[in-house]
């Protein structure tokens, strides 16, 4: 007599004889399955029941393992109106640490007056500079849509492109700027409003860490001078003031470099279709104030 004969022979229901005789190995994993066995199961036994016992079934390879979580990586940007950089936190997990982070630096070498352009993760932020030293940020995880449409709105209010002067990914730890030469100098342009009293001359304000300051300095000098109404006509800051005489009239515009004032002041002559003759051009870090004289300029 066999061992499941015996068992038979004491009287044990055959569905429970059958359930003893499991697979070896299974019987930690052996679960009831009323409908059969599923995808990577095997039948194993019985239940006294007559419910099918089932368990994994070695030869049906491991489960595929659920997909990784995306690690979501965050960082913020703050600045300031006089500085021509910009204060970087990131590489943070999760998000609201970066904001507060990028403004204690900020504010940490600017005194205060810094704001934050907000957060963003698993991306990057675009920075855009126009003509007169003026940053704008542009987000550059949607493919470069709306980095594109920044830089050309930025773009259309002025001769040149504007440039983009840095690209900050997410995962970058910190950016700050080197402050003595993001620190802004600014230069403002006053001359008589209109043509009465008009002197050929343009009086710049050069120097000052803040645009108010250059512009008042600028208008008192033309005030001054003339005894009559003045007005402000340009400004940069960390840029160049280029002076220009434009058919019969005079002129001067700002950008970021002497070779880009000197190309804006083309472009504009050539926009509006007169002989453009370029003068002199002003850094507006070089501290002091000056008196250009066009007349002079021409000669």
């Amino acid at each position: 007599m066999n061992a499941f004969s015996g068992l038979a022979a004491f009287g044990l229901p055959a569905a429970l004889v059958a359930a003893a005789f499991i697979l070896p190995g299974t019987a930690a994993a052996q679960q009831r399955c009323p409908g059969g066995p599923g995808p990577g199961d095997m039948i194993v036994g019985y239940a006294p029941d007559g419910t099918p016992l089932c368990a994994p079934n070695p030869s049906a390879g491991a489960p595929t393992p659920a997909p990784r979580p995306v690690m979501q990586t965050y960082a913020a940007i703050a600045w300031h109106p006089d500085a021509g950089d910009v204060w970087l936190s990131g590489n943070y997990n999760g998000p609201n640490a970066a904001p507060s982070a990028a403004l204690a630096a900020c504010s940490r070498d600017m005194g205060g007056g810094c704001t934050t352009i907000g957060e963003w993760n698993n991306s990057a932020m675009a920075i855009v500079r126009n003509r007169y030293g003026e940053l704008l940020s542009a987000w550059a995880g949607d493919g470069g849509r709306t980095r594109k449409q920044v830089l050309a709105d930025c773009s259309a209010k002025q001769p040149l492109p504007c440039e983009v002067v840095g690209t900050f990914a997410s995962g970058k730890r910190e950016h700050r700027p080197n402050l003595a030469a993001a620190r802004k100098r600014y230069a403002a342009v006053a001359w008589v409003k209109g043509t009465e009293g008009y002197d050929n001359r343009l009086y710049i304000a050069r120097g000052h860490h803040h645009l108010a300051d250059a512009e008042r300095e600028a208008l008192a000098a033309c005030t001054k001078a003339t005894g009559v109404s003045c007005g402000l006509l340009a400004y940069a800051g960390n840029g160049f003031i280029q002076t220009y005489a434009i058919g019969t009239g005079h002129s001067a515009t700002p950008e970021t470099s002497a070779k880009r004032a000197a190309q804006a002041a083309q472009a504009l002559c050539k926009q509006q279709k007169q002989p453009c003759a370029l003068q002199a051009a002003y850094d507006s870090r070089t501290a002091g104030l000056v008196v250009h004289d066009f007349l002079a300029g021409n000669r």
